[in-house]
């Protein structure tokens, strides 16, 4: 399993650093806007839940889990 995620049109909102910390990371640029990091590229099955949760409800529908 491996995540996509579509920094392009991504906005932080950081709901996936809510719904899987261990996956993503919210990072400030210093100008008051947060960029998701993607920290697992390929997250361990454990973590398939949080992940699912994630790109479910992101407001931008821009994380895809894909199954290898």
């Amino acid at each position: 399993m491996r995540v996509v995620l579509d920094l392009d049109l991504c906005q932080g909102h950081g709901v996936c650093v809510e719904e899987a910390p261990d996956i993503f990371r919210l990072n400030d640029d210093g100008a008051g806007y947060g960029r998701v990091e993607l920290l697992l590229p390929q997250p361990p099955q454990a973590l398939r839940a949080s992940l699912e949760r994630a790109a479910r409800y992101c407001p931008n529908r821009v994380i895809t889990v894909v199954d290898d």
